[in-house]
């Protein structure tokens, strides 16, 4: 019985061992990662943030060809805009197309011919438009699913990263004298208080916030004069 058993036990064990053996091998973890940063951490409505991912591993670690890059770039797009134009790759000379699935938040570039990245080398970059009637809080943008593709068919590498941008989003201050809103106090938004203190235009909220330069309430001749008096230089603010 004991001669049975373990006759048993190695016929057993040589079946796993030949099932194992017949399995795909495992590719190892990535030794790379990558860095999300952004050129601000707070951005106000209507603003613009860039995202520079850069490839983060060792030293030691070898130059290697790169001719597929892709990634999910992970934002709330209530709070921000993206279209394929803002999807920024390195030596744009050698980019042959970029795609970007506003569905799935998915880009790809593809190269032509194919660049050589190595560490602490930018792999892209990612523009985001705040939105005009974007919320005022916190919230965070990422990288992430990164994988890249070399021309010789070598498996994929890829780098699952989550440590993402921090960014707060805030109200632009308002430029009183600047109606129009375009970063300028000059005759136009003179003409725009008349016109509506004329009733021949009516200002929405935010021009009556600029418009009432003496922050009385109201938006009339005296805040027309006042721009007008800091458009010719007579006085330096209000």
């Amino acid at each position: 019985m004991r001669v049975l058993k373990t006759a048993a036990a190695a016929a057993c064990g040589l079946a796993l061992g030949l099932a194992l053996a017949a399995q795909p091998a495992r590719a190892e973890a990535s030794a790379w990662g990558i860095e999300n940063k952004a050129d601000k951490e707070t951005c106000t409505v209507g603003d613009t943030v860039l995202v520079s991912v850069t490839l983060k591993g060792s030293d030691e670690e070898e130059p290697f060809p790169v001719s597929v890059l892709s990634g999910t770039l992970e934002y709330d797009n209530s709070l921000f805009t993206v279209e394929k134009a803002d999807i920024l790759p390195v030596e744009s000379g050698k980019v042959q197309s970029v795609s970007f699935d506003k569905d799935s938040c998915r880009f790809e570039i593809v190269y032509g011919s194919a660049i050589t990245v190595k560490n602490g080398a930018l792999l892209l970059q990612l523009r985001l438009h705040t939105a005009t009637d974007a919320s005022i809080g916190k919230t965070t943008v990422c990288v992430t699913n990164l994988e890249w593709k070399s021309a010789d068919g070598q498996q994929p590498q890829q780098v699952e990263h989550r440590v993402p941008v921090k960014l707060a989003i805030t109200q632009a201050p308002i430029l009183l004298g600047d109606v129009n809103d375009d970063g300028e106090i000059n005759l136009a938004d003179v003409k725009l208080v008349m016109q509506h203190y004329n009733k021949k235009k009516k200002l929405n909220g935010k021009q009556k916030k600029r418009a009432d330069v003496n922050g009385d309430g109201k938006v009339n001749l005296v805040d027309a004069k006042l721009i007008m008096k800091y458009y010719n230089g007579e006085i330096e603010e209000f």
